[in-house]
């Protein structure tokens, strides 16, 4: 309390001598106390970090190190207006846009040697300037004891830190309709930093799930780098879709992962739009054999019945055989149409075969190739191609009546010698 008294004692001593000075009252003053002039010194600044686009208030704490004082003190915050930090209070750079704020220039009486003084700056910092640290000047102006005008400028260091907008602006597939059952179709997603601050280190992956799977390896996965503020970046992604995937919207998170100009690392999602279109599907409903039972060396017919539980039509649709060697097989029909299946409806088509004439009686698996169109009324002329396979299975009939022939030639020719022996015996009795 002591101490406070005392400075302001002393305060107003060199009030006085200003006046008695100015008014001549005081003669040889100026060189009765010697010293150099004020030295001045930025001891503290706060805020510590200030965000593009934005006004705030910066304080600062001004102390006089030097032995001597300074009076008739003028500070200007930026006298040259030099960007992109400026100070509020100046109309020509802020008209009509900030009606509050103080005035860029601050004036105090006298300054003491140790003494400090707080300032506070209303500040606009531009929109989309770039991280980094910048210097603001603040021109001190004053007189010294002889009331000869002094000055000195001090470079305040402002770090501004923008923020980080990353956002996606657009969606691309190839090809640009995808549906079930499709692989390698390559997602392209931009992202776009609507930020003030770059994205360093950025990497982006689709968390895919049923019914998506990965193309290959890492194909789920895009590293951008860096990412300018107000720039564009692709992530393109390769992915397989199930054949049963439901036609409909899926939404997949797109997780980013990057680091600010600070060195801070951040994970956040995106949501990414991906329209599966649908198309048409064909499950077998049945298969059956005229006739039923197929021996070896008969002739088959195999009637086919499939559904459409797609959600499109499918136009021109048939059955193929797959042939495999390795079955008794020989086809004279190969082939059999079922035309134009809407979703919900079935068809059937009807092959034909001959089964080999020494074929094991087994269970055999018919391989089926089913080939249709989508539905061109609405564009979709892609050509589908799915497998089926269908059970025909081969008795013994045939080889079981090959083996009572020979039974019955057997007994025949066992009955004939038994003949012959009678025959013999009863004619050597005679």
């Amino acid at each position: 309390m002591k101490q406070n008294e005392n400075g302001k004692i002393m305060k107003t001593i060199v009030l006085l001598l200003i006046v008695a000075i100015s008014f001549g009252a005081v003669s040889g003053i100026s060189g009765a106390v010697p010293g150099t002039s004020a030295d001045f010194y930025i001891t503290t600044v706060t805020p510590q970090v200030f965000q593009p686009d934005t006004t705030a208030v910066l304080n600062l704490t001004l102390k006089n190190l030097a032995p001597d004082y300074a009076i008739y003190t003028k500070l200007i915050l930026n006298p040259g207006d030099v960007p992109p930090i400026y100070p509020v209070g100046t109309p020509k750079k802020y008209t009509g846009k900030f009606t509050e704020g103080k005035e860029s220039e601050q004036y105090f009486g006298a300054i003491l040697q140790n003494e400090e003084v707080n300032i506070s700056y209303k500040i606009h910092i531009d929109s989309g300037t770039r991280d980094g640290v910048y210097y603001v000047p603040l021109l001190i102006e004053w007189k010294n004891k002889n009331l000869n005008p002094k000055s000195q400028t001090i470079n305040i260091a402002l770090l501004i830190r923008g923020k980080i907008n990353l956002g996606i602006s657009d969606i691309a597939t190839v090809p640009a309709e995808i549906r079930s059952g499709h692989n390698n179709v390559e997602i392209a997603v931009n992202l776009v930093n609507t930020g003030e601050s770059e994205v360093k280190n950025l990497r982006t992956k689709l968390l895919l799930k049923e019914p998506f799977t990965p193309s290959f390896s890492g194909s789920d996965v895009a590293f951008l780098g860096t990412l300018q503020p107000n720039s564009i970046g692709k992530a393109e992604f390769h992915v397989d879709i199930n054949k049963r995937a439901e036609a409909k919207t899926y939404t997949v998170p797109l997780e980013l992962t990057y680091e600010n100009s600070a060195g801070n690392n951040y994970t956040k999602e995106k949501n990414v739009e991906i329209l599966v279109e649908p198309r048409p599907y064909f499950n077998l409903v049945s298969s059956e054999t005229m006739p039923q039972t197929v021996v070896p060396g008969g002739n088959v017919v195999l009637k086919i019945k499939v559904n459409n539980t797609g959600g499109e039509k499918a136009e021109y649709a048939d059955i193929r055989v797959i042939r495999e060697f390795s079955q008794p097989f020989d086809f004279s029909i190969k082939s059999g149409y079922v035309g134009t299946v809407k979703p919900g409806e079935k068809g059937e088509a009807a092959i034909k075969f001959t089964v080999s004439k020494d074929a094991l009686p087994m269970d055999y698996r018919l391989r089926l190739s089913l080939r249709y169109t989508g539905n061109s009324e609405t564009g979709d002329n892609n050509v589908y191609t799915q497998e089926i396979t269908v059970p025909v299975t081969v008795k013994g009939e045939m080889a079981e009546h090959r083996n009572m022939k020979i039974y019955a030639g057997i007994v025949g020719v066992i009955v004939l010698l038994a003949f012959v022996y009678a025959m013999k015996k009863k004619n050597g009795q005679a």
